[in-house]
């Protein structure tokens, strides 16, 4: 139990905007009386697997304006199936239970119960289900969380590693980009910090505040120390830090690592951090992670993360410059 009111809804028809207007309005003034909405059928609001409606569903959620998750069951895999799988989600259910749903405005496809293999019965995946609750719970609380009191994460990378890229990108000026979006922020109300000066900071400040050297390499040491993370805390945050030792050894390892503690780059302004983004692999093997279905995140990678979620607690992540790593870690395609 999380301490949520739940409003559970059910209909035999197809088309959920009714249900919604009768039962997640007040009744009094119409305003909305939720704070985020799961769909657990799949499909799309107004029409299901059928002949969808999808300006009827927009008109409908628009005036509700909350979040909308529209989880998953497995149809065509067993769960069992679906775990062992790399392409994760049945093309046809990506089609139908996630491309679809997304025109209505439907968010975060999360699979959250399967067939079960040997007695064909749909069971529910506890893991799953709870992941399903938190984020449902993340996006209320953040929808209700003052600008000036949200966290907000963004990260730069560095491609190829070796060759004083940090925070460059193809026909993409990245912290000019940085700092128009930072100017925006502190518009807006977000905590940028009491030495945030909207009128004085330039690109340029803001990239000697992360790199002190334009011509910075992932590994230089005159890149700023944002947060030291030692492995007992490591290792308390991170729940798989166990399993990357089977390609990387145990924590701190070689990389983003003083040898001590592991190191996560970067500066705080407030409650905006800018980090620099671990690198795929080793110097000179830089696309080990890209290519290799066998391999895993290595420790300093896991730390980042593990920062942002755990540390500074992110309540939202932008990414700026060349794409990077993290699409390339092990994972599924869909779900």
């Amino acid at each position: 139990a999380r301490g949520a009111r739940v409003v559970c809804i059910y209909s035999g028809g197809l088309d959920f905007s009714g249900p919604v207007r009768d039962y997640f309005f007040s009744s009094r003034g119409g305003k909305p009386a939720v704070d985020s909405v799961i769909n657990l059928t799949g499909f799309a609001l107004v029409g299901g697997p059928a002949a969808q409606d999808h300006p009827k569903a927009v008109k409908t959620l628009t005036e509700l304006g909350v979040p909308y998750l529209c989880a998953v069951p497995l149809v065509f895999q067993s769960f069992q199936e679906w775990e062992a799988s790399e392409l994760g989600l049945h093309p046809v259910q990506v089609a139908l239970q996630v491309s679809l749903p997304e025109l209505d405005g439907a968010i975060e496809p999360i699979i959250y119960a399967g067939r079960e293999g040997v007695t064909g019965k749909s069971v529910p995946l506890d893991d799953r289900v709870s992941m399903l609750a938190s984020r449902a719970l993340k996006w209320a609380t953040l929808r209700a969380k003052e600008n000036k009191d949200k966290h907000i994460a963004i990260t730069i990378f560095s491609f190829p590693p070796d060759k004083g890229n940090v925070g460059t990108a193809a026909y993409l000026d990245v912290f000019g980009s940085i700092c128009a979006v930072a100017k925006e922020l502190d518009k807006r109300g977000y905590d940028l910090g009491s030495d945030f000066d909207p009128e004085s900071v330039t690109p340029e400040s803001l990239m000697d505040a992360v790199l002190h050297d334009k011509e910075a390499r992932f590994d230089s040491p005159t890149l700023n120390v944002a947060y030291r993370m030692p492995v007992s805390e490591y290792y308390d945050l991170t729940p798989y830090a166990h399993e990357l030792e089977e390609n990387w050894g145990k924590a701190p390892g070689e990389l983003n690592s003083d040898g001590q503690n592991l190191v996560i780059y970067g500066v705080k302004l407030g409650n905006v951090f800018i980090g620099v983004q671990p690198s795929f692999g080793y110097e000179g093997d830089p696309m080990r992670l890209l290519f290799s279905r066998s391999a895993s995140p290595h420790h300093g990678f896991a730390a980042y993360y593990t920062y942002l979620e755990r540390i500074f607690k992110a309540d939202a992540v932008l990414h700026f410059g060349t794409h990077g790593s993290l699409e390339f870690m092990p994972g599924k395609q869909v779900g």
